[in-house]
């Protein structure tokens, strides 16, 4: 037990400003991701330390309440893109798979967006008919495509919005934001 006693006060003792080096941070950071943690909050010494792994919830959801409607959200999405449509327009098949998300740069009637963050399906199943093609007439309550959210499957109807589609804006399977344009519908 005496070895202890001289052991334990060295190493506290190395750091004069602070309770935690460099080399146990590392070793804390290490630990939390062997074992899939994402919070790690400890005091000692007067010092205080907190530790986040990927994103905090909460904060997400603060900076998603402080964002604007569709206004700000509709060109960021469609901006990035743009760039790569422009830069291999002599190849006809890479021209035509950023086409989606070229044309939500230049929506000019209303649109119908993401109420959620996941990926983005036209059909119910692989192989299915999409829900909605364009042409065809949407309402309130109709069913214009599927987002999967945390192995869920949801169900997306244009929120008080009615027209006919003139575009999809997404390719089925991708990945979508919140607040992001899916489909644009006739002015």
């Amino acid at each position: 037990m005496a070895k202890r006693t001289t052991t334990k006060p060295a190493a506290p003792a190395a750091p004069s400003s602070s309770a935690y080096d460099l080399k146990q941070i590392r070793e804390i950071v290490g630990l939390m991701a062997e074992n899939n943690l994402t919070y790690f909050h400890s005091e000692q010494e007067g010092a205080k330390l907190e530790l986040r792994r990927g994103s905090d919830l909460e904060a997400v959801k603060e900076l998603l309440k402080s964002l604007p409607a569709s206004s700000g959200s509709h060109v960021s999405y469609a901006a990035a893109p743009a760039p790569a449509a422009a830069g291999a327009p002599a190849h006809a098949p890479a021209a035509s798979a950023p086409a989606p998300a070229a044309a939500a740069a230049e929506a000019v009637g209303p649109t119908i967006n993401s109420p959620m963050v996941g990926t983005f399906y036209r059909s119910t199943a692989p192989g299915e008919k999409p829900l909605v093609n364009i042409g065809d007439s949407v309402g309130e309550n109709s069913i214009v495509c599927i987002i999967e959210a945390m192995k869920v499957m949801n169900e997306i109807k244009p929120e008080g919005v009615r027209g006919t589609i003139a575009r999809v804006l997404v390719e089925d399977g991708k990945p979508v934001q919140y607040g992001q344009p899916l489909f644009e519908l006739k002015a």
